[in-house]
């Protein structure tokens, strides 16, 4: 994963601002609780794989007006009567009991599947929103760096602008321009400032922004630090493997697919009978004012075997194996639309990135020509050879190739970062 350590000295780099979005994310800060939870989750009590042992307590007293009629099973007295008006029972018991499910069609092994799936779920959800927060820090941090790029050209164009402004008023004084040519250097100069405070508070708006996701003051001020370097392309085949082995957006589609089977397995599991077992070993103790037993006492234990089989609920088991079965088949069905999704914008921003490239490649090879022009051009003018109208339209041209340059260098990046988030880079990193 990209890191970095906190900017210093007003400078701040890709790297770091990104370690501090991924550190301050608020977003990403809920998404890793949601991680916690669904592992917490995760342990064989919670599927019913392991015994349960409890402590069993009860203690009762009875007090009733009571007649009985007995038989005695004689001929005579064939019946016995029996009145109380404070016939007693008093009932105490406690025991340890432990049950297990011996056998339930599999269902506690598919439960256990089923937890480990949703941790894992919840594991790739924070995976994508790690990536797409990275992009989205990225590509708002490259912006900036353009402006920014932009800024110092313009910077320079102003002061050359004030330069040719001040040489033209020296012409004038001499009466060698009309005022024409003044006002003219004064407009342009004019012009190069408005684009450049236009461009300052694009800039100021978006570090504002930038400030806000990564967790710092608003109007914390800084200079970003980007170092260019040209990203390795790769052949579309390797690149669609590895986009289908490492794109979060694919493994979170995969396991929802798995998710999806072992659903279906639980409740086709619900079709097979259940066997449990039990066993408790405890104290009982009972006495009777009106039974012929006027008092019961055990201690001991108890063991035996249950099976429970279904044979109707009113068509339950079937219709949560229909839907069961259908939401296999959605989750299939997503899994391949997104996997045809991101395989396509893979390709598309690899051949954008080459595309950008070869741009690249030629406008550095005009470059040295622009500057030479405008250099000559410049002495040109001081020598009174040419006019400032020739030389303001060399300036123009030497700053419209070096901001396409550095642009170009901008968008390379921009376009390097968001493959290799669909890549799934990003997060190796």
């Amino acid at each position: 994963m990209l890191a970095g350590g906190l900017y210093a000295q007003g400078t701040m780099t890709l790297e770091e601002a990104v370690a501090l979005a991924l550190e301050n994310n608020q977003g990403l800060k809920i998404q890793q609780r949601e991680v916690d939870i669904a592992t917490n989750d995760v342990f064989a009590g919670n599927a019913g794989l392991v015994p349960t042992v409890s402590l069993i307590g009860n203690a009762s007293y009875q007090n009733n007006d009571t007649d009985a009629l007995i038989r005695t099973f004689q001929d005579s007295p064939p019946t016995v009567a029996v009145n109380d008006g404070s016939a007693t029972t008093t009932t105490y018991s406690a025991m340890v009991q432990a049950d297990y499910l011996l056998l339930g069609g599999f269902s506690g092994k598919y439960q256990y599947q089923l937890l480990r799936d949703q941790k894992d779920l919840a594991y790739y959800r924070q995976q994508a929103v790690i990536n797409e927060t990275i992009v989205l820090v990225s590509e708002l941090f490259l912006e900036i760096a353009k402006l920014q790029g932009q800024e110092e050209l313009l910077t320079k164009n102003v002061k050359v602008g004030e330069d040719r402004l001040s040489k033209v008023e020296d012409q004038f004084e001499f009466g060698k321009v009309t005022g024409l040519t003044v006002l003219r250097a004064k407009t342009d100069l004019n012009q190069d400032r408005s684009q450049l405070d236009n461009v300052l508070v694009a800039k100021n708006n978006l570090k504002r922004d930038l400030n806000f996701m990564i967790g710092l003051e608003a109007e914390k001020k800084y200079r970003v630090n980007v170092g260019y370097q040209p990203p390795e392309v790769l052949e579309i085949e390797d690149l669609k493997s590895t986009v289908r082995a490492n794109n979060p957006s694919l493994q979170l589609g995969n396991k929802g697919v798995d998710a999806a089977n072992n659903e279906y397995k639980l409740n086709t599991s619900r079709r097979l009978p259940t066997f449990n077992a039990f066993a408790n070993y405890g104290y009982f103790n009972q006495e009777n004012d009106l039974q012929q037993l006027a008092e019961i006492e055990t201690l001991g234990y108890t063991v035996g075997v249950g099976v429970r089989y279904n044979l109707f609920n009113g068509g339950r088991t079937n219709r949560s194996i229909q839907k069961a079965k259908l939401g296999r088949e959605v989750s299939q069905f997503k899994k391949q639309q997104t996997e045809d999704r991101v395989l396509a914008d893979a390709v598309k921003e690899r051949n954008s990135l080459i595309l950008l490239q070869d741009q690249l490649v030629r406008e550095q090879e005009n470059i040295e020509t622009f500057r030479e022009s405008y250099s000559r051009t410049e002495e040109r003018f001081y020598n009174g050879k040419v006019s400032s109208i020739e030389l303001r339209d060399a300036q123009n041209a030497l700053l419209n190739a070096e901001l396409t340059i550095s642009n170009l260098k901008a968008d390379i990046m921009r376009s390097s970062i968001r493959l290799e988030a669909l890549k799934g880079q990003l997060l190796v990193k």
